[in-house]
């Protein structure tokens, strides 16, 4: 975290918009993200470190790594392509570092969700049932923590660039500084991508902990072998209680969009998108 506040701190300080008033708006937003990249880089560590510890089944650092490998190909291209794309993708290395950030920051977090996924479908079949239901809670919050986490950082990227955007095109304006205009609809694509990444790490941890609760309210709420009204309603309520309790009744796209730390990026991007002058 200190990091990203001095990175945040150099990146405000030296940049070519300190003369413009929406300056004052824009520095705040920019070390408020990249002190979070940075907070969620060590709080995805702490997860997995959390993880590994109170897991009976092993964790694989090697197939976490594959799994996120698509964030570092990303952080790779924004780094090392973006500044020779033509306009009005052409980001100059400034630019495609504060891009880089919030997908550094989330890598290792993306990397503890991956590490859910794996405890939730390798789960020891020695487990006692109790031991399988302190489990899929126990997952389940931290999975929420998690998307809660990168969420934020989403968020707070995604404010920080619409008026990097604006403060873009009014440089633009300016003969001395040979710069590039982004269009204000990127801000909305970039949000959107942000909260799509998280989606497509959230999706299948959340879809392998649902599971894993539901087989455990199969195994011990059976309705296969009821036979009458009674038996039926009295093994259907407590199935549901369970269920309720383990948090399994709700699907995925339910916690997506419930969850405002990935509707908010989207929805903020696309006010900036189309409201701003």
């Amino acid at each position: 975290m200190g990091l990203g506040v001095t990175f945040g701190l150099y990146f405000v300080l030296t940049s070519p918009f300190q003369h413009d008033p929406l300056w004052l708006v824009w520095a705040p937003l920019v070390i408020a993200f990249t002190s979070s990249a940075g907070a969620v880089f060590l709080y995805g560590i702490t997860r997995w470190t959390e993880l590994t510890r109170s897991a009976e089944t092993h964790v694989s650092i090697r197939d976490a790594a594959i799994r996120v490998t698509p964030i570092g190909i990303v952080i790779i291209f924004v780094l090392a392509w973006s500044p020779w794309l033509p306009a009005p993708m052409h980001f100059t290395l400034r630019f495609a570092t504060l891009i880089a950030i919030p997908l550094l920051g989330g890598i290792t977090a993306a990397g503890a969700m991956e590490g859910i996924r794996q405890v939730a479908t390798r789960q020891s079949a020695d487990r006692t049932r109790g031991g399988q239901a302190a489990l899929v809670i126990s997952l389940r919050q931290l999975l929420q923590r998690l998307l809660a986490a990168l969420g934020s950082l989403v968020a707070l990227s995604t404010l920080a660039l619409g008026p990097s955007v604006n403060l873009l095109r009014k440089l633009a304006e300016n003969p001395h500084f040979r710069v590039h205009q982004l269009p204000p609809q990127f801000v909305l694509v970039f949000g959107g991508l942000g909260s799509l990444l998280v989606a497509f790490y959230y999706a299948p941890a959340a879809t392998a902990v649902q599971r894993c609760g539901q087989e455990l309210c199969n195994d011990l709420f059976p309705l296969a072998g009821a036979d009458d009204a009674a038996t039926i309603l009295t093994v259907a309520g407590d199935r549901h209680k369970l269920e309720q309790l383990l948090a399994v009744d709700r699907g995925v796209a339910a916690d997506l969009q419930t969850g405002l730390v990935i509707l908010g990026p989207f929805l903020a991007s696309a006010a900036t998108a189309f409201l701003s002058p």
